[in-house]
């Protein structure tokens, strides 16, 4: 059927003017548009040497550095055992990002002379899979044996990116994707990365007196042949591959037109033809409709939940924000921070629904999720206003992003809380002040508490609130917001470890800070309790919120051994209305 263009786009990459020394540049052209240029870089550990990995590498800044726009989208993934597909920056026009995690990627190829096992991280896979440590990974796509394993984890992928939209270009480096050119399951492969519009540039990464064409090599050529990409024999051409990389994406039109989508998932081909004479067309071969949020799979919700959490993009599955708090408090390294989320039932279950998953995460800077926690909670028994859920976790020194997401389980309808946390150094001596849990007078909270998947989930009390921060999760309540109201009570949970010291005699005080003079403001303390257990005093105390102009104020309290003199003093930022 004929179909009426509706969206229209010419993206031409500018040829380098030739300048002469009076003349100036001509000023940069930036044009909103309906579609960016987008690359999945995917290093081969598995069918890979050390000398092959480097170089892949140094291809990958080549094209970085010198081809790809400031609106390309890049994300970046590894092929590696024991765990199939490794997910290490997903798409973003962050490039820095992106070489950052280029530099993260550690491991030794499994085609590697002189070693017994595959190793990474400065671990055997043996330990990895055993679970005697625990490596942090976004994402893995695993295969279902052994054999022709990336043939798997490639389909998958490319089913994940299907509702993507454009031309996901999979640029390979690889010594061969491994099994018979000719078997069901490559073809498969082929099909799918075509159909999901996933071309693939395969590089060819084989060195040194190997570099003869063998089977393997078979692979690469005909997946970039069927699926509409290009072959390069030889990764050394680093330039020539990043320019023909450059040339075969850069220059392009966008067509658009209306449709009626069902929600099936259907596939519908698509045929585009010039009226003039002589010209070849290369284009998308069609679009899948969407698919209802269940019949999504693994790969393509996991994706979903972290572009998410990470925003990098506004969905229309993110219905609304709600309030969390991130805190250390302990220097302990097993179970020191606590996410606490304040949940309002009534819009959640309007905004979101009542079947839901929450899920909380933790990201540290290099944006690789270091702790995660999942458990389903159904909202429509629950009359209460709101909830308060708290999950535990464990940090190692340094600053995360965290967030806990509450996700429709058959809509993908979403809500996003967000926070960070400041995980101090531990100290061996000496006081250590963690930040402040501010509470406020309120009786009947209901309190939810995330539980390891293979304990019942859920607990309705709050023996945690009660044991660490001295509360009685009865009488208050966590206040979550970061606006206080004038000449208003505030109560204040604070502990201070004391490792190597009695602890006898602290002296604890606050102030404020006006940013506009610099001046500081006393906020003057009443210790209703002070509690001692395991080194660590816990104080609960009220202050009243002064008077000032409405602004965003520092809060600081300071602990003080008038013995040894020595201090500590932890801040937060509040705005006072």
């Amino acid at each position: 059927k004929l179909q009426k263009i509706t969206e229209f786009e010419k993206h031409f990459l500018p040829v380098p003017e030739v300048t002469l020394e009076q003349t100036k540049p001509s000023p940069a052209r930036r044009v909103p548009s309906l579609m960016n240029r987008r690359f999945i870089f995917l290093l081969d550990y598995k069918n890979n040497d050390l000398e092959g990995i480097a170089k892949s590498r140094k291809a990958i800044l080549q094209f970085m550095d010198n081809q790809a726009q400031p609106t390309d989208e890049v994300a970046l993934f590894s092929f590696r055992s024991p765990w199939g597909l490794v997910l290490h920056e997903y798409l973003t026009s962050d490039h820095q990002r992106i070489r950052e995690a280029l530099k993260k990627i550690i491991g030794i190829p499994e085609i590697s002379e002189g070693w017994g096992s595959y190793l990474i991280f400065g671990h055997s896979g043996e330990d990895i899979t055993s679970g005697r440590i625990a490596v942090p990974i976004d994402l893995m796509i695993k295969s279902p044996s052994a054999g022709g394993g990336l043939v798997y984890c490639l389909r998958d992928l490319a089913k994940a990116l299907r509702s993507v939209p454009g031309q996901k270009n999979i640029i390979l480096f690889s010594r061969g994707i491994g099994g018979d050119v000719r078997d069901p399951e490559f073809l498969e492969m082929c099909r799918v990365l075509a159909t999901a519009n996933c071309p693939v540039f395969s590089i060819n990464t084989v060195t040194g007196m190997e570099k003869i064409r063998i089977l393997a090599e078979d692979s690469l050529e005909n997946v970039s042949a069927l699926t509409g990409g290009k072959y390069f024999p030889d990764v050394n051409y680093k330039s020539k591959i990043a320019a023909d990389i450059q040339a075969a994406t850069s220059n392009y039109y966008v067509l658009g037109y209306s449709i009626v989508s069902d929600w099936d998932g259907k596939f519908h081909e698509i045929k585009v033809e010039v009226q003039n004479p002589g010209y070849k067309v290369y284009a998308q071969r069609g679009y899948f409709n969407p698919l209802p949020f269940p019949r999504l799979s693994t790969v393509e919700k996991h994706l979903h939940l972290l572009e998410l959490a990470l925003g990098e993009k506004t969905y229309s599955d993110l219905r609304m924000d709600f309030s969390m708090i991130a805190l250390p408090f302990s220097n302990d390294k097993e179970s020191n921070t606590v996410l606490i989320s304040e949940i309002p039932v009534q819009r959640i279950r309007e905004a979101v629904g009542n079947d839901t998953e929450l899920i909380s995460l933790a990201f540290d800077q290099n944006r690789t999720i270091v702790d995660s926690k999942r458990e389903t909670i159904n909202w429509q028994a629950n009359d209460r206003n709101k909830v308060y859920h708290y999950s535990v976790i464990s940090l190692a020194p340094g600053r995360y992003d965290c967030r806990i997401v509450l996700r429709n389980l058959e809509t993908g309808a979403s809500a996003l809380a967000s926070g960070t946390a400041g995980i101090p150094d531990r100290k061996e001596k000496g006081l250590q002040l963690f930040p402040p849990l501010l509470l406020r007078p309120e009786k009947g909270a209901l309190y939810l508490r995330a539980t390891p998947l293979e304990k019942p989930p859920g607990g309705l009390d709050a023996p945690f609130l009660m044991d660490v921060f001295s509360t009685d999760p009865n009488e208050y309540t966590p206040y979550i917001e970061k606006a206080l109201p004038q000449r208003n009570e505030v109560w204040a949970s604070v502990r201070c470890a004391f490792a190597g010291n009695s602890g006898g005699g602290i002296r604890l005080t606050a102030f404020l800070v006006d940013q506009t003079t610099a001046e500081r403001v006393a906020i003057p303390l009443t210790i209703l309790s002070e509690k001692e257990k395991n080194n660590v005093k816990t104080y609960l105390v009220r202050f009243r919120v002064p008077e000032l102009e409405p602004d965003e104020y520092p809060l600081y309290f300071i602990a003080e051994d008038p013995g040894s003199g020595e201090t500590s003093v932890v801040g937060c930022d509040f705005v006072i209305q």
